[in-house]
């Protein structure tokens, strides 16, 4: 009898919980994550039209003793009119208009770790044993390649003398673009433990600027390697390894007699270019370049909400946190609109003044990795490893 009241009681009781998620709410064993991506306003209007696509094969790597894997961050590049994107065996060349292929240039590894970066005449890359190749443009023909042992995932910088690279392993190296012979090299002092990425060199002014895992930034003579400074970006703000972790991936920006750099865990950090004074430093925890647009920074933070600072003092002029925890891709900047995707392959187009939204772009795209404007167009790479353009209305 006892039984059957026991068995009678919890059929009553799941019958009045209208789901099993209901039912997991009531004793606790369903939990939100409290970073998942918040939903979207789908009301917005679209504001582009597909106009071509391609698909990239993008392997996984095996990487190290342990085989650990690693996706390479196979990022593609825009010049000349023509989109350049790494696929397993080959450099693709397609017309940015059209998506017509114009070539097919070789690759010497299989095993690529980078995406590729166009200059001077030249394409350069690396693979996944910490070698980097730069080849003929025109000719597709080896250049040099240089045996680094370390791993370098992130943009290239190449000028009419030179090619700089940084590694995983925060050393900046200084190429010449001809003969590969090392220029001069730069090591940071590395952290104990940091986020899986490094920052791409800038170059402005005859000076090469470098952002390192440990959180500083140095200002260093392009010709001869001399450091004229090196600052942090930020002080420590936690006690816990995890709370320390100050890397800074989002490449320099800079402007006039000014320098603009930003970390994760920490702040952005404004500095005169000579000296490495600071004029201002404000909370910021970001891993994705920012933009400066006329006198405002705008940045993607480690919520994905999208903040815009003044860039003379620093003060935070707004926000907009309704992309939250989407995992948007560094924004790109033209004709006045912010662009951005995100992790459902949505594209966005936001007003940079007020951070109001202006539009929303439905697309068969999975994860959005990668999105440049070119000519009216938005050329767009997602995590399959497909390269659209959209063209904008």
């Amino acid at each position: 009898m006892m039984k059957k009241i026991i068995l009678l009681s919890a059929l009553i009781f799941l019958a009045s919980c209208q789901t099993l998620g209901t039912l997991g709410e009531t004793f606790q064993l369903i939990e939100e994550d409290p970073r998942a991506p918040i939903d979207l306003d789908t009301s917005y209007d679209s504001f582009s039209d597909k106009k071509w696509s391609k698909d990239i094969i993008t392997p996984i790597i095996q990487l190290g003793f342990f085989e650990e894997k690693i996706k390479p961050n196979k990022f593609f590049d825009i010049s000349g009119g023509k989109v350049y994107s790494i696929d397993k065996t080959s450099l693709r060349v397609f017309d940015a208009s059209s998506g017509a292929l114009r070539d097919v240039l070789p690759l010497d590894n299989d095993k690529i770790m980078s995406g590729i970066t166009i200059g001077y005449n030249s394409y350069v890359y690396s693979d996944n044993e910490g070698n980097l190749f730069v080849h003929n443009l025109n000719s597709g023909e080896l250049k040099w390649k240089n045996e680094l042992r370390d791993i370098i995932i992130s943009e290239a910088l190449i000028t009419p003398k030179n090619i700089f690279v940084q590694t995983s392993s925060d050393v900046l190296y200084a190429f010449d673009l001809q003969t590969g012979d090392r220029v001069w090299s730069k090591k940071a002092q590395a952290p104990l433990l940091s986020i899986r990425g490094t920052s791409s060199p800038v170059f402005f002014e005859g000076l090469v600027f470098a952002n390192f895992s440990n959180g500083r930034l140095a200002a260093i003579r392009a010709t001869d390697g001399i450091q004229l400074w090196e600052k942090p970006i930020s002080v420590i703000k936690g006690s816990t390894e995890l709370e320390k972790l100050m890397d800074s991936d989002s490449p320099a920006v800079a402007f006039n007699d000014i320098v603009f750099a930003a970390n994760y865990n920490g702040s952005l950090t404004r500095f005169n270019i000579r000296g490495g004074e600071k004029a201002f430093s404000v909370d910021l925890s970001t891993s994705k370049p920012f933009i400066l647009y006329k006198d405002t920074i705008i940045a993607v933070n480690s919520d994905d909400e999208i903040v815009a600072f003044d860039a003379i003092n620093g003060s935070q002029t707004w926000k907009n946190s309704k992309y939250k925890f989407r995992r948007l891709t560094a924004p790109t900047l033209y004709d006045d609109y912010l662009y951005f995707g995100d992790i459902e392959g949505y594209l966005h187009k936001v007003d940079p003044a007020t951070g109001e939204i202006i539009g929303l772009q439905p697309t068969t795209l999975t994860a959005v990795s990668q999105i440049e404007a070119f000519a009216n167009k938005l050329i767009v790479q997602d995590s399959a490893g497909s390269v659209s353009a959209f063209e904008l209305k």
